[in-house]
């Protein structure tokens, strides 16, 4: 490791020995020149066309490594360089590159370099692969909600971070979007750690904040094993640090990123208690808030009026007092329901049930697919089919495959979310209905209510709420 100050003192020094002006630097800290990805390629490309535009002659680094580790983008920049009539040279390994057999020093050193890059890189997946086994992240950096114990090498909870990303969990779960948690996180001054393509810590972003949930850090695991070139994924191992979430909170959260992933935005961050569900008892489609019409007051629209037809859908809206109106009253009757509770129960976990065995079928489902996609590929091993034919047949089963997962997926966390007891539930709900923000309750009904469907009309809109376990 030789410190920036060292090598540009040699560049100077070998500079003034050759009668150079120095007109101009280029640097890299912390940027690597062996990596495919690496930020410093475009300062390489920078330095490089530079000499090609005729702004400068000579390109003067400490070591010919400091160019680039990488055999590709080394002999490319090599290349271009000498073809534009300019030079690159290096202040500690000076060959006569003139000559033939000193373009063939360069070149032995070169390899040499590209060979030294790869053999770091091997020890370090194996540090890394060492790390993973023990339980611990490949790098032992700050995470927000830990801090890194240097002496232990263990990533222990952040006193004052951790329930913050505790909380941050529970209110996801609890309906409020990532733009709400980003907004609150920045106005109490929390701030990243850094990383994330970040170096320094810095304001919060929606990006950043979902990778810190979705990294199951919290719940005492890690990501590891992904290749971004290859497009493979990390996968969650499990780790010694202490976790600061249960399981269980962890999978509704996982339910819940699934579900809102499938949304539009706008029902995700509305205002109105029943974005998302409300539907045009005509025509099924998606009802949308707003203040429309000469009265600017709430209202739900179906839009779909003047894109079908007035023969299929009239459109038309409904004030979104009495659409609510009508969802809170059949909350009331249900929790009023005491004497029908074990009943309502009984028909909410026959609906759960249903769904447990929906997700074991499409599971074994998935399975067969899996088996089938094996035996192909066994049978053209041993009697080869065209290759148009064998690659259309594999792309139909693994597309089979991602709809039955997909599937199998949203059974089980139908199965997951549905309620044991639903008028528990509402109860709890309409005890703390002023004290819960809009989208809290909104959450809380997607798991107890179909989409409420609105037949529109006067002087009254019909409106019709069922519970899910209702028919």
């Amino acid at each position: 490791m030789i410190s920036p100050e060292v090598q540009r003192t040699a560049i100077i020094d070998y500079a003034a020995t050759r009668g150079y002006e120095i007109a101009g630097w280029l640097e890299g800290i912390d940027e690597s020149g062996s990596r495919a990805r690496s930020a410093w390629w475009p300062r390489l490309d920078q330095a490089v066309a530079a000499i090609e535009a005729g702004e400068y002659d000579v390109l003067v680094v400490w070591k010919y490594s400091r160019a680039a580790r990488h055999r590709l983008r080394w002999a490319v920049a090599i290349d271009r360089v000498e073809e534009a009539g300019g030079r690159l040279e290096s202040a500690t390994e000076q060959f006569d590159t003139t000559t033939s057999s000193g373009r063939l020093a360069r070149g032995m050193l070169a390899e040499l370099q590209a060979f030294e890059a790869e053999r770091i890189g091997e020890v370090w997946k194996e540090v890394h692969a060492s790390r993973v086994r023990a339980g611990r992240p490949p790098t032992g950096k700050d995470r927000f909600g830990y801090v890194y114990d240097r002496e232990k090498k263990l990533h222990v909870p952040n006193p004052v971070t951790a329930p913050v990303l505790a909380d941050m969990y529970r209110r996801y779960v609890a309906g409020e979007s990532v733009y709400q948690l980003v907004r609150w996180l920045n106005a109490h001054g929390h701030l990243t750690v850094g990383g994330y393509g970040k170096k320094d810590p810095g304001p919060w972003s929606d990006r950043t904040l979902r990778r810190v949930l979705d990294s199951g850090f919290a719940t005492g695991s890690f990501l590891a094993g992904g290749d971004r070139a290859r497009k493979i994924e990390p996968t969650l191992h499990p780790g010694v640090h202490e976790p600061v979430i249960d399981q269980e909170l962890w999978q509704a959260y996982l339910d819940a990123r699934r579900l809102r992933a499938a949304r539009p935005a706008r029902t995700i961050r509305s205002q109105y208690l029943l974005s998302g569900l409300i539907r045009c008892g005509r025509c099924g489609g998606s009802m949308v808030a707003g203040q429309f019409g000469a009265y600017r007051v709430p209202k739900y629209r179906c839009q779909n009026g003047k894109e079908i037809g007035p023969a299929v859908c009239k459109g038309g809206y409904v004030m979104a007092s009495h659409v609510e109106d009508k969802v809170y009253a059949w909350l009331v009757d249900l929790a009023g329901e005491v004497d029908e509770r074990r009943n309502v129960a009984l028909a909410a976990e026959a609906r759960v049930t249903a769904s447990r065995s929906e997700a074991d079928r499409l599971a074994r489902a998935v399975a067969r697919v899996d088996a089938e996609l094996q035996q192909l590929a066994l049978s053209n091993a041993s009697a080869p089919l065209p290759p148009e034919v064998y690659a259309k047949t594999v792309a139909g089963l693994v597309e089979k495959r991602d709809q039955l997962q997909a599937a199998h997926e949203d059974a089980a966390v139908s199965a997951r979310r549905g309620p044991s007891d639903p008028v528990g539930i509402a109860q709890d709900l309409l005890g703390s209905w002023d004290d819960r923000p809009v989208e809290h309750r909104r959450e809380v009904l997607r798991d107890l209510i179909r989409p409420v469907r609105v037949w529109t009309g006067r002087p009254r809109a019909d409106v019709v709420v069922k519970g899910v376990w209702e028919r």
